[in-house]
């Protein structure tokens, strides 16, 4: 790009009228050519002059073929004074690459001055020479794309003189040689380009290393351009150092702390991880919860762990194999427990080591042992287990009742014993011997046997007893009892 300057004066002492002043321009491909776009050109007044009164001040503008204009906007004629000067400026021009002498021609419609030169019916013309020549260096080093994604390859540009040998420099220091056009342009200076053969993984700046190979190889570098160019998303073999990344949508940020990471969102408060799998050796959390809204979830309090479910903070369940602890207790830590010594498992109550009570509607053991065993709620007979037996009691503590189909024992100890059904009759055990009594009422009753073999105490008839009340519970209501001494006995009056 090349700016043409035109300064006109009024040298003389007197004013000079003019009507138009032109600057043509020639253009083409020619080394007299300035330009081959003649349009692109920008023409202005960059210093104008104070016109006299009632006249107009003059616009510079592109007026026809090769040829800018400056003239009143009316195409009238104005009025220069005397010693004044303005300035015409052509800027923007696209030069043309052929060196060579460039003729510009100026011509102006004016007329006065200090001889009083009258009107012409012709412009006057002058001419301006420019000498243009090609440039001796690079320049525009550039790329296509100063950011290139996936699938897109990097092409680097530049103008430059074609006698000149160029390398492309790396930032590792490397370069690799540019390849010289299959066919030399005819021109001295031109357009260049090359492909870098390394892809580009992130952000690179290439170094145009412009200079000459001397016969021996050496290489004799002399111009230095630069150009970087971006990948949307970098890769870093060795690593990135930064205090902290963001998303460039959603503003998520990962800061990076002495201890190692916290993923904050958008608002800076701690984030959310989402990933598939997650393999760290220690996790610390304030809880844990499934995918799902509705899923459980755990809670860490000093004391271990808690295991929720649903939106409130309701106890869920834990579903596993096994369990391995020492005991397992309610959470209310007042009530009982479960421990697990080698021997078993012990049940102990009120949240201390005070034995308790197991509730459940059947036991298949084989075998128990335990001081006494009873109905439940306290409503049945009791056995307690004594170092000489079992001892069957009632629900207030007194002598209980053995019901069975069969009792196959060696000895019973015992007061009396009863039929099964109301009104049977009774035997009681006293110290002389047996009574056998009838009718559940103290009436001495019948012996049946196929022989018999007995005493009476030399009174040859059977004894007959007046019982005091006895302290043994009944059978029946028909009030069984029994004699407590032998001297309760006495000869039967009949």
């Amino acid at each position: 790009m090349g700016t043409l300057y035109v300064v006109v004066s009024n040298t003389h002492l007197s004013d000079v009228t003019w009507r138009h002043i032109d600057v043509l321009v020639p253009h083409g491909t020619d080394s007299g050519d300035l330009t081959n776009d003649i349009k692109a050109i920008k023409a202005t007044v960059a210093k104008p002059y104070t016109p006299d009164p009632g006249q107009e001040s003059p616009n510079f503008t592109y007026f026809k073929d090769n040829r800018f204009r400056a003239a009143a906007p009316s195409r009238g004629q104005m009025t220069l004074p005397a010693q004044e000067s303005f300035v015409l400026k052509l800027e923007n021009i696209p030069v043309s690459d052929k060196a060579g002498l460039v003729l510009i021609a100026i011509n102006e419609l004016a007329w006065g001055g200090d001889l009083g030169k009258p009107p012409a019916p012709w412009p006057s013309v002058t001419n301006l020479a420019l000498v243009k020549q090609t440039p001796q260096i690079p320049q525009n080093f550039r790329a296509d794309r100063s950011l290139v994604g996936a699938g897109q390859g990097v092409v680097l540009r530049w103008d430059g003189p074609n006698h000149l040998d160029y390398w492309i420099g790396y930032p590792d220091g490397s370069s690799e040689p540019v390849s010289p056009p299959a066919q030399s342009p005819p021109a001295p200076y031109g357009p260049h380009q090359h492909i870098p053969t390394r892809p580009l993984s992130r952000g690179t700046t290439y170094t145009l290393i412009a200079g000459k190979t001397g016969s021996n190889g050496t290489v004799w570098p002399g111009y230095y351009l630069t150009t970087t160019v971006h990948a949307v998303i970098p890769e870093f073999e060795s690593g990135a150092r930064a205090p902290w990344v963001e998303g460039t949508r959603d503003r998520g940020r990962i800061t990076f702390r002495g201890d190692g990471v916290s993923v904050d969102d958008r608002n800076g408060v701690p984030g959310t991880v989402t990933g598939g799998t997650a393999d760290v050796n220690d996790v610390k959390a304030a809880k844990v919860k499934g995918r799902s809204p509705g899923s459980g979830w755990v809670d860490f309090p000093d004391t271990g762990i808690t295991v929720h479910h649903g939106p409130d903070r309701d106890l869920g369940t834990v579903n596993a194999t096994g369990v391995n602890t020492t005991w397992v207790g309610d959470r209310d830590g007042g009530k009982g427990w479960i421990g697990f010594p080698q021997a078993g498992v012990d049940i102990r109550k009120d949240g201390g080591q005070a034995w308790g009570a197991l509730s459940a509607d059947k036991a298949d053991l084989n075998e128990v042992t335990a001081q006494w065993v009873e109905g439940r709620n306290g409503t049945k007979s009791r056995l307690a287990f004594t170092d000489t037996g079992v001892k069957i009691t009632d629900p207030e503590g007194h002598r209980g009742t053995i019901v069975a189909g069969e009792t196959n024992v060696r000895s019973v100890v015992t007061p009396w014993v009863s039929g099964p059904m109301p009104g049977a009759g009774w035997i009681t055990f006293r110290e002389e011997g047996v009574d056998v009594m009838r009718d559940s009422a103290v009436t001495f009753g019948t012996i049946r046997a196929d022989s018999f073999e007995g005493k009476h105490e030399g009174t040859g008839r059977p004894l007959h007893r007046r019982l005091p009340p006895y302290e043994w519970p009944p059978k029946t209501s028909d009030s069984k009892q029994t004699p407590a001494k032998s001297r309760d006995l006495a000869v039967d009056p009949e």
